[in-house]
């Protein structure tokens, strides 16, 4: 049976959006269905720049992206400061958050963007990839032996 692929909206243009653009597309359940950016030509360019698919819309504004009905979730490569504006107006359009990290300013910030996901009844997730990186199921398998730990209690990275 095959998947629904998840449509993933991109707003903004940096750096960092070049390889979670890429991770996408190699992703077999998802795709990229727009990109957004203050102005229309850099976001063309980035959308051929990076493989895009033909199908991939691109837009000169942030907000069209998240009006587009055939985007189901958006990653946020914009500064931090941009954040809590961005993915507020995400989940208030039904739309599923990938936030670059750091996701806030501040823990208060955070707990807003969680709020508001919430009651939009979205998914939000922090671009941490370490998190799924095959060297931190190494990491705590290294840290799980007792014998030279003892019972760890908390791994704080930071």
């Amino acid at each position: 049976m095959a998947e629904t692929k998840i449509r993933f909206g991109i707003l903004g243009c940096a750096n960092i959006a070049r390889k979670i653009s890429r991770a996408i597309l190699l992703s077999p359940n998802s795709t990229i269905s727009a990109i957004g950016s203050r102005s229309l030509d850099k976001a063309t360019a980035f959308a051929l720049e990076n493989n895009f698919p033909e199908s991939a819309k691109v837009y000169g504004s942030y907000d069209a992206v998240l009006d587009d009905r055939d985007v189901d979730a958006v990653y946020v490569p914009l500064p931090t400061s941009l954040h809590l504006q961005w993915a507020v107006l995400a989940s208030q359009k039904k739309k599923h958050i990938l936030l670059e990290k750091p996701v806030a300013l501040n823990a208060g910030e955070l707990d807003t963007i969680l709020e508001a996901c919430e009651r939009s009844g979205v998914q939000f997730m922090d671009a941490t990839m370490w998190m799924h990186h095959p060297r931190t199921a190494k990491v705590k398998e290294f840290l799980s032996d007792q014998q030279k730990f003892g019972q760890i209690k908390l791994v704080c990275f930071c």
